[in-house]
């Protein structure tokens, strides 16, 4: 039984433990463009991303794709809907934004 609990266990805990470690990943990426002048500070970009996508934003995400540096946002707007918006991090523009299911 000790057994089946610890691999129940580890179970619950590791996707929320690689989870943590990816977004430690794309914080460290996300830095080291920013200092490197690729990309644009993040709160100037939220700042925007906000103005014309309001809601909360719930995750935020840093990839980098065939060298372009991209932002992607999870908000959810006052209709509850989910809106995942694509931002281009070294200019601010916008480059998609989908909503998905409410």
């Amino acid at each position: 039984m000790k057994i089946r609990a610890a691999i129940l266990i580890l179970a619950l805990t590791l996707p929320a433990a690689l989870a943590a470690r990816a977004d430690s990943d794309d914080q460290n990426r996300a830095r080291e463009a920013y200092e490197r002048h690729e990309i644009l500070p993040l709160s100037g970009i939220l700042a925007s991303v906000r103005k014309s996508y309001p809601g909360n934003v719930v995750n935020i995400e840093y990839e980098e794709l065939a060298h372009r540096h991209i932002y992607e946002f999870e908000i959810v707007n006052p209709k509850g809907q989910v809106v995942e918006v694509d931002v281009d991090a070294a200019t601010g523009k916008v480059i998609g934004a989908e909503a998905g299911e409410d």
